[in-house]
């Protein structure tokens, strides 16, 4: 006789098979239609924004440095090339994946995600964001420049969820920087307590083969979506779901970068998946990973990363002193959705007039690939 549980993973089964994604993409959802704008969004991300200060000056007494908000440890720093499908449909030819086939210099930073420089031995979410030169198009503001940057994770979604508990979540950060346990007790006390855990549980992977996903939502031209980082090349495929070794040392993500890219190149596609139904699919809530049986991944673009130096002193100093990345630096086909996202605008630039004054160096958005040292 067949038990309760096999049963219901028959039905599940077959429930999978009938599940369809929607017609593409008539039933794709309008990035005009998805948000939901709540009253004194500003003010909260000034709150936040100055809770962010606070906490760079923490990371300042103790490192004598002002650091990023987050994603404070650089791990590797890289420079490509992106190029678009050849054979992309004309229906996903927006923005930068306007010309099929089009090739584009970009550079990218490996980074542990906490605001706080921690061993790597420790679990954490690992970061990836890159910067795309030579792209034109309407533009999310009049910066004069030809780029677009993505910032992404290797969780598909991020605890934070929505900007009220983005604001409660930094206060206790911020409020609890030196004393994580205590951090943790009161992290024990939320209703949503699982879901602020969830980052330190991620298994600590080999950065090489990891998936990084935006998290949060996006327009692809005038469709709702995610994007994401697949690794494909052979060598990477050696290192997906790997766990680095149990006696690692503080600076093994950085080192086993720098080892890898000595002598093999990397390559990701470039994915983006579409809301259709924002009961699956939601915006407002960065929380949720969106169903990819109803939301699948679509191939939009391939980034090549050749044999190189990723943490000579030079790169080193120059991504940690004198450039910027934001969501918010890029076209307007690809604009920043959700109250998540809304926030990083105000915020991400606090943090970035912050970061300039206290190290004395401009932090500047670069135009150029060739501006990265080797």
């Amino acid at each position: 006789m067949e038990s309760v549980q096999q049963v219901a993973s028959a039905v599940a089964e077959q429930l999978n098979l009938t599940t369809k994604p929607p017609v593409e993409p008539d039933e794709w959802l309008k990035a005009s239609e998805v948000e939901e704008i709540k009253g004194d969004e500003d003010g909260k991300a000034e709150q936040i924004g100055e809770l962010i200060r606070k906490m760079q000056n923490h990371n300042f007494d103790e490192h004598q440095h002002k650091y990023r908000g987050t994603h404070v440890k650089s791990l590797g720093l890289v420079k490509g090339t992106l190029t678009v499908k050849s054979d992309l449909p004309s229906h996903l030819q927006h923005g930068l994946f306007a010309k099929p086939g089009a090739s584009y210099p970009f550079i990218g930073r490996y980074a542990n995600e906490p605001s706080f420089i921690k061993p790597d031995f420790e679990k954490a979410p690992r970061g990836f964001a890159f910067k795309v030169f030579g792209v034109s198009g309407a533009r999310l503001s009049e910066d004069g420049l030809e780029t677009q940057d993505f910032l992404m994770n290797n969780a598909p979604m991020v605890e934070l969820t929505d900007i009220d508990t983005t604001l409660e979540i930094i206060q206790l950060r911020e409020k609890y920087f030196d004393s994580p346990k205590t951090l943790q007790l009161e992290l024990a006390k939320r209703s949503d307590r699982m879901k602020q855990f969830a980052p330190g549980m991620l298994p600590n992977h080999y950065i090489i083969g990891d998936e990084f996903f935006t998290q949060s939502s996006f327009s692809y031209g005038p469709y709702a979506a995610h994007y994401s980082l697949t690794p494909t090349s052979p060598d990477q495929q050696e290192y997906h779901n790997k766990l680095i070794p149990s006696d690692a040392c503080p600076t093994f993500h950085r080192t086993s970068l720098h080892e890898y890219y000595t002598s093999h190149s990397a390559t990701y596609t470039f994915r983006a998946q579409f809301a259709s139904d924002l009961t699956k699919h939601a915006v407002e809530d960065a929380s949720t990973e969106w169903d990819v049986k109803t939301a699948p991944w679509h191939d939009i673009a391939t980034l090549d990363i050749p044999k190189q130096e990723t943490y000579s002193d030079a790169r080193r100093l120059w991504w940690e002193e004198k450039i910027a990345l934001s969501p918010w630096s890029g076209l307007a086909d690809h604009r920043p959705l959700g109250s998540i996202n809304r926030l990083r605008k105000k915020v991400y630039a606090m943090s970035r007039a912050h970061r300039a004054e206290g190290n004395g160096q401009e932090v500047q958005f670069p135009s150029s690939a060739e501006e990265m040292p080797e």
